[in-house]
């Protein structure tokens, strides 16, 4: 005897929304239907209704006076919508290139049909659905304490320390009864006069009343979401939004974005719509989302138990023949399905065979649907009984309408243009209250005549949103694969749970991948079954574990370390419990979701700067494992917390940054690698190296405040693989230091070998560098740069006119380059490249570089770093700020450089430095540039130097410490067209 989940089964979700909704076929399939037809199912049984007069008599197609929704599946929603207007109609939303819908005169359909661009003219779908929630096992209780999530994730302590969300506004997908939202639990409440809430439904289910959203049988889910929001980040500001199909939830992203939304949730199924790889409608949905800046966190489904089904069809399956839904030696072509508790009866994500998705119609086999129940109730519970014979069952009518007759077939025609796709977001209500549930049905699958069979196996999906499938036919691995789950989008975090939710066990529900292209789904998972006020009992299932992650995205932007975006969710997905195989996997994601302790202030002591003897690596991730990532590379969004201070002599305490030189390679895609300090700085607010090109090795400079732990975090954007090497360190603990203090002059050329004048020594005509030569510059007589009194040069080392690649190591000079496992300017014979570097100096006051591959070489001092015998002194000690983005001509308000155009920069503005600041530790970045070229930044007068060097189009970024104006500004030049943006970390004193 199966067990009816008991009081928590109406937590899980309430009635299915649509009440109204008739789910109607015709009685024969068309499954040879021209390719221009209308061949849905549904849209052909809501034509034939509106068709019909008062007396039964069908109305003539010359009769258009009547309208009736539809969406029209397209690649070019600008021609559709444009056929639309002409024929009469009106379009009542759109997704761009993906869907039109609209109301069109019922006498033009079939020319809208006809239209070139339109591919599929059908019925519209509804965006979602509250989960189903009849289960045949008992859930394990989880902690009965309302709020429990808080402890559970550590957010109590980030609520304790001060962060609560503030300032950072949620939006919420879902329905609503507002008449159960109370102050205390979730806030002021959401209305039209206070601009936070929005209700469209252009499909006629029923969810608006005008603008306002109308309260149903849904509505507890969706103010139970709310209250797990406020419960995670209590500060936040909540804005709501209920729909009807996918171009009503697009403009709900839109409206989001406009009230300042930068965080979605969305606990709600939806219908197949693609083929499981992350396409179709509601992708681009999430895309469009993702592109105005939001990121969206979505319940992972609860169909892996009794909810998703996959079955190999094999090609011997003749025409007319049954499909075998037996997993062995057995043959069962009848599938029995018992009916969820909601209105809907079964309800049907789909049945997809997604092998054939990208076939063109005339390759695709055609099935068609059969629907029956049982006559007796003679065997109800014995669910692996068949029928025997045809007297034994009755056909289900689909449209529930005697006067046209039994309606048991449904057949969407795939040789006629439709997707291999059947039965999306169908109900089946039977009429017989057999078994322990709501009904039972029979569901059998044929393989329509005349219709080809690929040269292997049909893939066949079988996915419910309500009701249970045959007892022991489930599929966990790809129950995940469904819309908006499936989303290829870093900013899409789709999320299981773990239940009960204080323990490290997936609950036995929560849907799992892989895709149908093999990504791992759920992306994280997150307690679920906890206590909910709004319920009066357990919430379980991912729709309440995707608002949990949605409240700790709340609390890390709130807390000022994450960028909206995909960003948010890269942080999300880092801050985890690895649980289940090492690393990702598709049954946890990365891992549940846990904060680890509250943000620290940096430190804001001034420090001086500690050169270690030789750069030493801290960390390489191709042969360093990441904690929950492993060995590298890793994939694109990766973030990595490396102890840049471990097994060096100074305490993580006295340390307040360090510095770096960090090289990116072999890279998926391009992008770029932010290096911050640990808990202390926005992910994705910054960038420290840019790649250019895929695969490629970019190192680059870098001056980075030490966060918690003596740690700092590498947000790989890119992906790839990461190398950190510790040049030295910025110890505090004294006000002032004779060593270690950073003098900033105008930037001084002391080799180009390209120069006569400025050759290294031992040069006596310009000529490019040999392989494996090292070039030793020569101090300049009247450098600014004393000849005793420092231990180190501050330079930017440029390899240039390159006959292949290669690499630049910096070093004393007289050092021998020889084991050196780091390199500072990494290059191509393509374009210029540069980085900057602090190098101790050898016995003659100098340092040199060493080139593994023919190159000209060019080295400018921009300062140096003072030993032992300096005089005692405050100026040039390091202090270190919250890393910013102090200028960006990307922006419409500045816009890009022109060439030759010079710009003045206030950097003393940033927050945190001083307005007396002599110089300042930034990271420059040119972006989009359009030839070959240069930036070179300054104080007043303009120097001989560059800064960094750029390709046609490239973006590229450099170290460097900038010496300031009197007034606290730069001078930007750049000798080309492009965008140049300065990102801050740290200042020096005057």
């Amino acid at each position: 005897m199966r067990v009816v989940r008991g009081a928590v089964v109406a937590a899980v979700v309430s009635a299915v929304v649509g009440a109204g909704l008739l789910v109607t076929t015709p009685s024969t399939p068309v499954a040879m239907a021209d390719a221009s037809e209308i061949t849905d199912p549904r849209l052909l049984a809501q034509i034939a209704a509106a068709g019909d007069a008062g007396s039964g008599e069908r109305r003539t197609q010359s009769v258009d006076s009547t309208s009736i929704a539809v969406e029209v599946l397209t690649a070019d929603d600008t021609a559709v919508s444009a056929a639309i207007v002409r024929l009469g109609g009106a379009v009542t939303g759109r997704i761009t290139d993906e869907l039109v819908q609209a109301s069109v005169p019922l006498s033009r359909l079939n020319e809208l049909a006809t239209t070139p661009a339109a591919l599929t003219v059908r019925a519209p779908r509804r965006a979602g659905y509250t989960p189903g929630g009849t289960q045949r096992a008992e859930l394990v209780p989880g902690t009965g304490i309302p709020g429990a999530e808080i402890d559970i994730t550590n957010a109590a302590a980030w609520h304790a320390a001060g962060f609560g969300g503030a300032g950072i506004k949620v939006g919420i997908v879902d329905y609503f009864d507002l008449r159960l939202w109370t102050a205390a639990e979730h806030g002021p409440q959401p209305s039209l006069v206070n601009g936070h809430q929005f209700c469209k439904d252009t499909s006629g289910f029923r969810l608006c009343a005008g603008n306002a959203i109308v309260g149903g049988s849904d509505g507890q889910h969706g103010v139970a979401v709310a209250e797990i929001v406020k419960d995670m980040a209590p500060a936040a500001e909540l804005f709501i939004a209920t729909v009807g199909t996918a171009s009503d939830l697009q403009d709900a992203i839109t409206w989001f974005a406009a009230q300042g939304v930068t965080i979605v949730t969305r606990s709600l199924g939806s219908s197949y719509d693609g083929p499981g790889d992350g396409t179709g409608p509601l992708a681009s949905v999430v895309d469009y989302a993702a592109s105005l800046g939001l990121v969206w966190f979505n319940s992972g489904g609860n169909d892996a138990l009794d909810g998703y089904m996959r079955r190999p069809v094999p090609t011997s399956l003749p025409a007319n023949g049954y499909v075998d839904f037996d997993r062995g030696a057995g043959v069962d072509t009848w599938l029995r399905l018992d009916a969820g508790y909601s209105i809907c009866g079964v309800l049907f994500d789909g049945i997809r065979w997604s092998n054939d998705w990208y076939l063109p119609a005339s390759q695709r086999t055609d099935y068609s649907l059969e629907f029956w129940e049982p006559l007796s109730s003679t065997n109800q519970f014995i669910d692996s009984y068949n029928p025997l014979a045809m007297s034994e069952v009755t056909g289900i009518d689909l449209d529930r309408n005697p006067a046209n007759g039994m309606q048991n077939t449904y057949d969407a025609a795939q040789v006629a243009g439709a997707a291999p796709l059947e039965a999306d977001d169908l109900c089946v209500y039977p009429q017989n209250i057999f078994g322990d549930f709501g009904g039972i049905v029979f569901m059998r699958v044929k393989r329509n005549a005349a219709t080809p069979v690929g040269a292997a196996p049909d893939q066949l999906e079988i996915a419910l949103g309500d009701g249970l499938l045959e007892l022991g036919y489930y599929d966990v691995a790809g129950s995940a694969s469904k819309p908006v789950v499936d989303s290829k989008n870093p900013s899409l975090v789709a999320v299981g749970a773990v239940d009960p939710p204080a323990g490290n066990a997936i609950g036995y529900y929560s849907s799992q991948g892989p895709t149908f292209d093999g990504r791992i789904k759920p992306d994280v998972s997150a307690p679920a079954g906890f206590n909910s006020v709004t319920f009066g009992q357990a919430f379980s299932g991912t729709s309440a574990a995707a608002p949990v992650a949605a409240g700790i995205a709340a609390l890390l932007q709130g807390a000022g370390l994450a960028v909206p975006g995909r960003s948010t969710a890269a942080l999300v997905k880092h801050f985890v419990a690895d649980l289940g195989a090492p690393g990702p996997d598709n049954t946890f994601g990365a891992g549940k979701v846990l904060l680890p302790s509250p943000p620290a202030a940096l430190s804001t002591e001034p420090g001086k700067y500690v050169p270690l003897s030789s750069p030493t690596r801290v960390f390489d991730s191709r042969g360093t494992p990441a904690p929950g990532l492993g060995v590298g590379p890793y994939a694109p969004g990766a973030v990595i917390d490396v102890a840049v201070l471990a097994g060096l002599p100074v305490s993580p305490d006295s340390v307040s940054a360090v510095a770096v030189n960090i090289t990116s390679t072999g890279t998926p895609v391009t992008g770029f690698v932010q290096a911050s300090p640990y808990l202390a700085a926005a992910t994705g607010g910054t960038s420290t190296l840019n790649i250019s090109t895929a695969g490629s090795d970019r190192p680059n400079f870098a001056i980075v405040p030490v966060g918690q732990g003596g740690r700092i975090s590498l947000y790989l954007d890119a992906g790839g693989n990461a190398i950190v090497d510790v040049l030295g360190y910025f110890q505090t603990g004294a006000p002032s230091a004779t060593d270690g203090r950073f003098v900033a002059i105008a930037p001084e050329r002391w080799m180009d070998t390209r120069v006569t004048g400025l050759l290294p020594a031992g040069s006596v005509t310009p000529a490019p560098v040999a392989p494996g030569g090292t070039a030793t510059a020569r101090r300049l007589p009247a450098s600014a740069v004393p000849a005793t009194g420092l231990s180190a040069l501050v330079v930017n080392v440029t390899a240039a006119g390159a006959g292949a690649a290669g690499y630049l190591v910096a070093l004393p000079s007289g050092g021998n380059p020889a084991g050196t496992q780091h390199s500072t300017v990494n290059f191509t014979a393509s374009a210029p490249a540069a980085n900057t570097a602090i190098v101790p100096i050898g016995p003659d006051g100098s340092v040199a570089v060493y080139t593994t591959a023919g190159t000209h070489i060019i080295l400018d001092v921009v300062g140096y770093i003072t030993d032992s015998a300096a005089t005692l002194a405050t100026t040039g000690m390091f202090r270190s700020v919250t890393p910013y983005r102090a200028y960006d001509s990307r922006q419409p308000s500045v816009g890009a450089f022109g060439p030759g155009q010079a710009r003045t920069i206030a950097l003393n503005t940033v927050p945190g430095v001083a307005g007396d600041a002599s110089a300042v530790s930034a990271n420059l970045t040119v972006t989009g540039p359009n030839a070959i070229g240069f930036l070179t930044v300054y104080p007043l007068v303009e120097p001989a130097t560059s800064n960094l060097n750029f390709g046609p189009g490239q973006t590229v970024a450099n170290g460097a410490l900038l010496r300031l104006s009197p007034t606290g500004t730069v001078v930007a030049k750049m000798s080309q067209s492009g965008h140049v943006l300065i990102d801050v970390n740290g200042f020096f004193l005057s």
